[in-house]
């Protein structure tokens, strides 16, 4: 059949209004999202934060850098409006009113990437502080009874089972270590966990973490990072090249320690914290 000239002008028409209306139906509407600003100044004051089993009911959120994407920040909301439990969002603006003064952050802190940047904080204020911490991911469960758990003495650390061998990590500079990705359903994750203060596991995550820093003094001296996110994420398991310059693998902080250890203090970790929601979030 051949179309007439009309037909195909009629034709075309419905085709450009269908796509006009795809698009402006399914673009995202972020104008009511409360801003990077406003989420900041709603952070409780640490002097006022409860304690519920011994635990501080808080949960840490960092984000460096004076951008962040629409997606990103869509996230952020959904966490910071699901979680039911007050948050501290840590920047470069007060991460050191944090610090400690008998043991202050590592002085190598300022030369990290931000991903490092994340990593070496979630250690530091999990040991000298305890509570939560949580990426920024979207959520859709609450957190508001999960300090229940730590009723039990026993118990260090709250977390969510992983779920694939690849996600667990290990020291890279000693692959007889990759064992431990065999014993994945029996740890948890740290990209959100809520842990006591001042324990064997966060004492000796937080010792390793900054003997790394202390190693590679000199090279991060030379090469600062200059990225908010990170290096090296396409080879985490790999190590660095010649021609790398910032010294620090993807998961040389805290990926290549943490689920080692969690594997030694395994009995005092609980795996029930609800997940976040995993949908795309940069």
């Amino acid at each position: 059949m051949v179309l007439k000239k009309n037909q195909i002008i009629y034709i075309s028409l419905i085709l450009i209004l269908i796509t006009t209306a795809y698009f402006y139906f399914s673009e995202e509407d972020y104008s009511n999202l409360k801003s990077l600003e406003e989420i900041y100044n709603n952070n409780i004051d640490v002097d006022k934060v409860e304690y519920e089993n011994g635990v501080p009911k808080v949960v840490y959120i960092v984000w460096f850098g004076k951008n962040i994407s629409n997606n990103r920040l869509k996230a952020l909301n959904s966490l910071v409006d699901s979680l039911k439990v007050p948050y501290i969002l840590i920047t470069e603006d007060n991460y050191m009113n944090f610090s400690v003064k008998e043991t202050p952050i590592h002085k190598n802190f300022q030369h990290l990437s931000g991903n490092h940047k994340s990593d070496y904080l979630r250690a530091y204020l999990l040991n000298f502080y305890g509570g939560g911490y949580h990426d920024i991911k979207y959520r859709d469960i609450s957190w508001e009874n999960e300090w229940k758990t730590f009723k039990d003495d026993n118990i260090w650390m709250k977390s969510c089972r992983e779920i694939k061998k690849s996600h667990i990590g290990y020291d890279v500079d000693r692959p007889e270590t990759k064992k431990v990705q065999n014993y994945y359903s029996q740890l948890g994750s740290m990209c959100w966990i809520i842990s006591r203060k001042e324990t064997p596991y966060t004492i000796e995550l937080l010792q390793k973490i900054e003997e790394k820093l202390d190693l590679h003094d000199k090279k991060l001296n030379l090469y600062p990072s200059e990225k908010n996110g990170g290096y090296y994420a396409d080879r985490p398991f790999s190590k660095l090249k010649k021609e790398d310059k910032y010294p620090l693998r993807w998961l040389e902080v805290m990926g290549e320690h943490f689920h080692l250890l969690m594997y030694e203090y395994k009995k005092h970790i609980d795996l029930t914290l609800p997940r976040p929601n995993m949908k795309g979030y940069k």
